[in-house]
């Protein structure tokens, strides 16, 4: 009897439809100034390095001058400029990759996969960036995520 019962809830839960809605563009709800402003440069400080997110090859890429560039410098002036607004837009969008729709901010990898592992967060090739959740750069990513931390600049 119980196999039955058993059977017959696997059919019908074989039966059933799943849909799978697109996700929300999580750079649509993301604010790309506050990031160009209090994210970007501690992306480029701490994480441009060209054996780190400094590859075009990693999941969080990031363009930064002096290292890794949209397009091929011609030669050392092009390679120091300023970024582009397409290289700008680039990092924003990698970053935000990072926000899940409906996830906590604080279970966002750019802040665990920073934090030391004491602290609840993840194994990082780079080592711990944040010393603890109350850092100036934690606190600044998560304000963007959460949609404070205005631009000051």
């Amino acid at each position: 009897m119980v196999r039955r019962l058993h059977c017959a809830i696997f059919v019908i839960a074989a039966c059933t439809t799943v849909a799978n809605e697109p996700a929300t563009d999580p750079s649509t709800t993301l604010d790309e100034t506050v990031f160009r402003c209090n994210v970007e440069p501690i992306l480029a400080r701490q994480c441009s390095y060209l054996g780190c997110h400094g590859n075009a090859g990693t999941a969080l890429r990031v363009f930064t001058p002096g290292k890794l560039r949209a397009t091929t410098p011609a030669n050392i002036d092009q390679s120091e400029a300023m970024l582009s607004d397409a290289e700008q837009h680039g990092n924003f969008t990698s970053a935000a990759g990072f926000s899940l729709p409906d996830s906590s901010p604080g279970a966002n990898l750019l802040l665990l996969k920073s934090l030391p592992q004491s602290l609840g967060g993840y194994e990082h090739l780079g080592g711990a960036i944040f010393t603890s959740t109350e850092d100036p750069q934690f606190v600044a990513i998560y304000r963007w995520l959460t949609g404070g931390g205005a631009c000051t600049d």
